[in-house]
């Protein structure tokens, strides 16, 4: 425990706090079949992209000053928002002053699909949606990954948190993302309640930035038209922001995606950079791989695409990419596709200088998901988690960050 006991002599010296007044950020439960010992990001021979990541939190931690930005980029475990809520609760929770902002919303019960629990959407007004796994719809797709368009010149949407989180988030800035180009869309206006603002455009990316003079909790807008050449607006998501230094962990993802959903999203990538990440957390890897067409080579390429999109637009943005858990192919056997795409992650990793974490060998490798659901943490689908699986490998993510943020303090 070495490193442990540095990173809170570390702290202790900085902000003359002792590691007996804080809670011990590794305790984790203790199942006899985790691997506890393979609970690691890997990275390539060359890591120092990710110093910067680590001189942030630093000076988050030691003065109390920046920010910290994070995407988690997936598929429905992100739309649901278990994993990643967990992730971000424990960022954001294990040193005092790291609460940033909530990060990016989108009313997912427009889709006729499930919204996260730590927050709502109201809206009125009809909609018609788009979702990046509809290869059927041409619809022209950003951020979200998800597009809602309402011909109701005076439709409503107001996120509502939900009180019994344990965070208080509250916003003095968003930014509303929306079909760019477009000089027909209504305008969308904040309610009187939000207090004074400012608003900029960049119209070339469909980015609405609103920058307020109170800070608000539950943040509500109206669409109005002001000019006859107006006839609908398009809806993307929104991002809750604010001017506290902190950590920001946002999750972005749609139920059933996969690596080809995500790349057919044209202005993913470049709405990507109005947040401003520092590090983009990608877990994917279910649904590419739960087919008997699955090849590694195919799985690869497709995954290339999205990186150098990515960094097309946010050439300094790091990654860590996830290697999703062990789960039966088409519900029948253990799935040996998730090894042929944490080979082709390994790949990846050394081409882009990233990280890789493998929830695969934590848990065992092929057929450990039987165990798992023994203990209530698969899903009887034997592919997903259950909210405990998902919570607990939420800890063991951020147990494997604070690590290497550990190691970091011991090398300078």
């Amino acid at each position: 425990m070495k490193t442990a006991k540095l990173f809170f002599s570390t702290l202790a010296t900085a902000l003359s706090l002792t590691a007996a007044a804080q809670d011990y950020p590794y305790d984790v439960t203790q199942y006899p079949f985790v691997r506890y010992d393979l609970n690691k990001i890997h990275f390539s021979k060359d890591s120092t992209g990710f110093n910067r990541i680590y001189q942030k939190l630093d000076t988050l931690i030691k003065f109390g000053k920046g920010k910290l930005t994070v995407v988690q980029l997936g598929a429905s475990h992100t739309q649901a928002d278990v994993f990643s809520n967990q992730v971000r609760y424990r960022l954001q929770t294990f040193h005092p002053g790291l609460v940033g902002a909530r990060g990016f919303v989108f009313p997912y019960r427009m889709t006729k699909s499930n919204n996260p629990s730590n927050y709502s959407v109201e809206y009125s007004g009809f909609w018609t949606t788009c979702r990046n796994i509809e290869y059927k719809k041409n619809d022209i797709l950003g951020l979200g990954g998800v597009s809602a368009t309402t011909l109701t010149p005076n439709a409503t949407l107001k996120v509502v948190m939900n009180p019994k989180n344990p965070i208080r988030y509250d916003c003095n800035r968003v930014l509303v993302f929306t079909e760019p180009a477009s000089s027909n869309l209504f305008d969308i206006v904040p309610d009187a309640c939000m207090g004074s603002y400012t608003v900029s455009r960049d119209f070339e990316k469909g980015i609405i930035d609103f920058q307020f003079d109170r800070y608000s909790v539950d943040p509500s807008f109206h669409l109005a038209k002001t000019d006859s050449t107006q006839n609908h607006f398009t809806f993307y998501g929104m991002s809750l922001e604010n001017d506290n230094p902190g950590i920001t962990y946002h999750a972005i993802g749609i139920n059933g995606a996969r690596i080809p959903s995500w790349t057919r999203c044209s202005y993913f990538s470049r709405q990507l950079t109005a947040l401003n990440p520092d590090l983009v957390v990608i877990y994917l890897g279910v649904n590419d791989g739960n087919t008997t067409h699955f090849t590694q080579d195919g799985y690869y390429s497709t995954y290339v695409s999205l990186l150098e999109d990515i960094r097309s637009h946010n050439p300094n943005v790091q990654f860590i990419l996830i290697v999703p858990n062990d789960y039966f192919l088409l519900r029948r056997h253990p799935n040996p596709n998730v090894q042929l795409e944490q080979n082709a992650i390994k790949q990846l990793v050394n081409r882009y200088n990233c990280a890789m974490f493998s929830i695969y060998d934590v848990m065992g490798g092929l057929g450990s998901c039987l165990t798992w659901m023994r203990y209530g943490l698969i899903a009887s689908d034997k592919v997903h988690f259950t909210v405990a699986g998902y919570t607990f490998t939420g800890n063991l993510f951020f147990n494997a960050f604070l690590r290497t943020y550990d190691n970091y303090l011991e090398k300078n």
